[in-house]
């Protein structure tokens, strides 16, 4: 049986904030309408997806993940 989530994740651009001002609180990037059998695999996919974006975004820093929030819509 699969289920709708919604799963936002929180990172950090170290490398960009080491060049400009520290940001106060994490970015956010929400994913909505994740399709899967359960929250470990909305969550395993949504941070697939934010790691292969992160690759084509062409940008020259690092985006660490800080957390990752799963929930149903």
């Amino acid at each position: 049986m699969t289920h709708h989530f919604v799963v936002c994740i929180e990172f950090r651009e170290p490398t960009y904030e080491a060049f400009n001002a520290p940001r106060e609180a994490p970015y956010t990037w929400t994913l909505k309408d994740v399709v899967a059998s359960d929250e470990d695999e909305a969550r395993a996919m949504a941070v697939s997806q934010f790691r292969s974006l992160a690759a084509l975004s062409g940008v020259g820093w690092v985006r660490e993940i800080e957390a990752v929030r799963v929930s149903e819509p």
